[in-house]
C-alpha cells in the first residue's frame, strides 16, 4: 500500500483527535461556568429561605434547597456538600454520583468524593444574621468528567475505524497487485510465445533445408526485433520512462499496418486523421505503440465472426489530442466501463485482464493523460478515447489532485 494513503490518513486522526479535543475543551469550559453559576444561585437561594417568612416557603421547596437521598435533586448537577459554620455535614447530593458514601458525617470523608481542588474550586459561604454562616462545597460534575474523555474515546474510535480501514484497504491493495503480477506473467508469456515459436519453426526448417536459409532469415530477424521490443515493454514497466517529443501518427499506422497483414478480410481496419493532424507529442514510443496494440487487439476481439469495423481516429482539439479506437463489435454494459480498466477483469474467456489495466498506467502516469470508455451499446460497438496533451501541463498539479481531476472528468463525462 503507498505511503501517501498512510500518511493521510494518520494525518486526518491526529487532526480529528485535535479537533475534538478542543471542542470539547470549549464545551467543558462552557458548562463549567455554568455550573459555578448554578452554585452561587443555590447560595442565593439558601439566604433566601433563611430570611423569608416561613409562610413564603412551600415545604416542597426544602426538598431541593437540602437535597438528600429521598429527594427529587436531579436539579443539582453539580456534586456539592452543605456543611455548617462547624464544619457538620448538613445535606449532600452525592448519592446520585457514587454508590458507596462513608457512613460518618466529617467534610473529610466526603470532599475525595467531589474529585476538586478547593483552590480550583473555593467553597461558597452563605452568611445569615448573627455570624451564622453555611459553605457549600462543590466539584466538577459528572457529565464533565464524562466530557472529558470524550476526545480520547471518539479519537480511539475513529483511529479503530481508520486501523479496519487500512487492513481491507492493504488487502485490495494486495488482491489487485497479486491479480497484476499473475496477469503479467501470463501476457509476457503469451507474447513472447508467438515469436519464439516462430522462431522454433525457423530452425526446425532449416535442419531438414539449410539451403532455405536466406528465405528464413528475414523472418527470423522479425521474431527477433519482436522479442527485443516485448522485452522492452516489460522493462519500462514500474520506472518512469523517458519521454520525447515525436510525431505520433506514423507510430498509429505501423501499428495498424502491423495488424492489416494478419486480419482476415471480412474485417475493415484503418487509420482515420486529417492531414494536419501529426502533432509532435512527449511520448515513449514504445509504451504508445503497446498501448494502441492492446486497444486494437480487443476491438479484434470484439467483433462477431462475420467480421466487422475498427477505426483509429485522431483528432485535434486546442491543447490535446484524442485517439479514439472505435469498433462495431459486441458493446460494453454501462456498468463495466469502469471495470474493465481493473487488473484481473476480463470478458473473455481465455483472457488475463491486464492489457487494459497497464494501458490505464502508461496513459495517467506516464504521459499524464487519461484514456477510458468514451461511448458504448451493446450489440453496436464501443469506443475508446485517449487523451493526451500537447504539454506536460498536468504536472503543474500535485499527484492527488490530477488523478481526482481525471476522474471527475472520467465520471462527469459518463453520467
Amino acid at each position: 500500500m503507498r505511503l501517501r494513503w498512510i500518511v493521510l490518513i494518520l494525518s486526518f486522526l491526529i487532526l480529528f483527535f485535535i479537533g475534538v479535543s478542543l471542542y470539547a475543551r470549549v464545551l467543558a469550559m462552557r458548562l463549567l461556568r455554568q455550573q459555578r453559576a448554578l452554585v452561587h444561585f443555590y447560595a442565593d437561594a439558601l439566604r433566601y429561605a433563611a430570611q423569608a417568612p416561613e409562610e413564603c416557603l412551600r415545604d416542597f421547596l426544602w426538598s431541593y434547597l437540602f437535597p438528600d437521598k429521598q429527594a427529587v435533586s436531579q436539579l443539582f448537577i453539580v456534586p456539592l456538600v452543605l456543611t455548617s459554620e462547624k464544619g457538620k455535614v448538613i445535606s449532600h447530593n452525592l448519592h446520585e454520583l457514587e454508590k458507596k458514601l462513608p457512613t460518618s458525617s466529617t467534610l473529610e470523608d466526603y470532599l475525595p468524593f467531589l474529585h476538586a481542588d478547593t483552590l480550583a474550586f473555593p467553597p461558597v459561604v452563605v452568611r445569615f444574621a448573627e455570624g451564622r454562616y453555611l459553605k457549600i462545597y462543590y466539584g466538577e460534575p459528572l457529565i464533565l468528567r464524562q466530557l472529558r474523555w470524550m476526545p480520547i474515546v471518539s479519537s480511539g474510535l475513529v483511529f479503530l475505524a481508520g486501523i479496519i480501514g487500512l487492513f481491507f484497504l492493504y488487502t485490495a491493495y494486495r488482491y489487485r497487485q497479486d491479480k497484476l503480477w499473475v496477469g503479467l506473467a501470463r501476457e509476457t508469456a503469451h507474447q513472447l510465445g508467438t515469436p519464439l515459436s516462430g522462431l522454433v519453426g525457423a530452425v526446425e526448417i532449416l535442419k531438414d533445408s539449410p539451403h532455405l536459409l536466406p528465405q528464413m532469415l528475414p523472418l527470423m530477424e522479425s521474431d527477433l526485433k519482436r522479442l527485443t521490443e516485448i522485452s522492452d515493454r516489460f522493462s519500462k514497466i514500474g520506472s518512469a520512462p523517458f519521454l520525447t517529443p515525436q510525431p505520433i501518427l506514423p507510430l498509429v499506422q505501423e501499428v495498424v499496418a502491423y495488424f492489416q497483414a494478419k486480419v482476415p478480410s471480412t474485417v475493415e481496419l484503418q487509420v482515420l486523421a486529417p492531414p494536419e493532424v501529426n502533432p509532435s507529442l512527449p511520448i515513449n514510443k514504445i509504451l504508445i505503440k503497446w498501448v494502441i496494440e492492446n486497444l486494437i487487439r480487443n476491438s479484434l476481439d470484439a467483433l462477431p465472426p462475420e467480421g466487422g469495423k475498427v477505426i483509429v481516429r485522431l483528432t485535434m482539439r486546442r491543447h490535446e489530442l484524442w485517439i479514439d479506437v472505435e469498433d462495431t463489435g459486441k458493446g460494453i454494459p454501462a456498468s463495466q466501463w469502469e471495470v474493465v480498466f481493473r487488473p484481473g477483469f476480463s470478458t473473455k474467456s481465455r483472457g488475463w485482464g491486464i492489457g487494459l489495466s497497464l494501458s490505464r498506467r502508461i496513459i495517467e502516469e506516464y504521459h499524464k493523460g487519461e484514456i477510458f470508455v468514451h461511448r458504448s451499446e451493446i450489440g453496436k460497438g464501443t469506443v475508446i478515447r485517449i487523451r493526451l496533451p500537447l504539454r506536460r501541463r498536468l504536472l503543474l498539479l500535485p499527484k492527488v489532485w490530477r488523478s481526482i481531476y481525471v476522474r471527475l472528468n472520467r465520471l462527469l463525462r459518463t453520467s
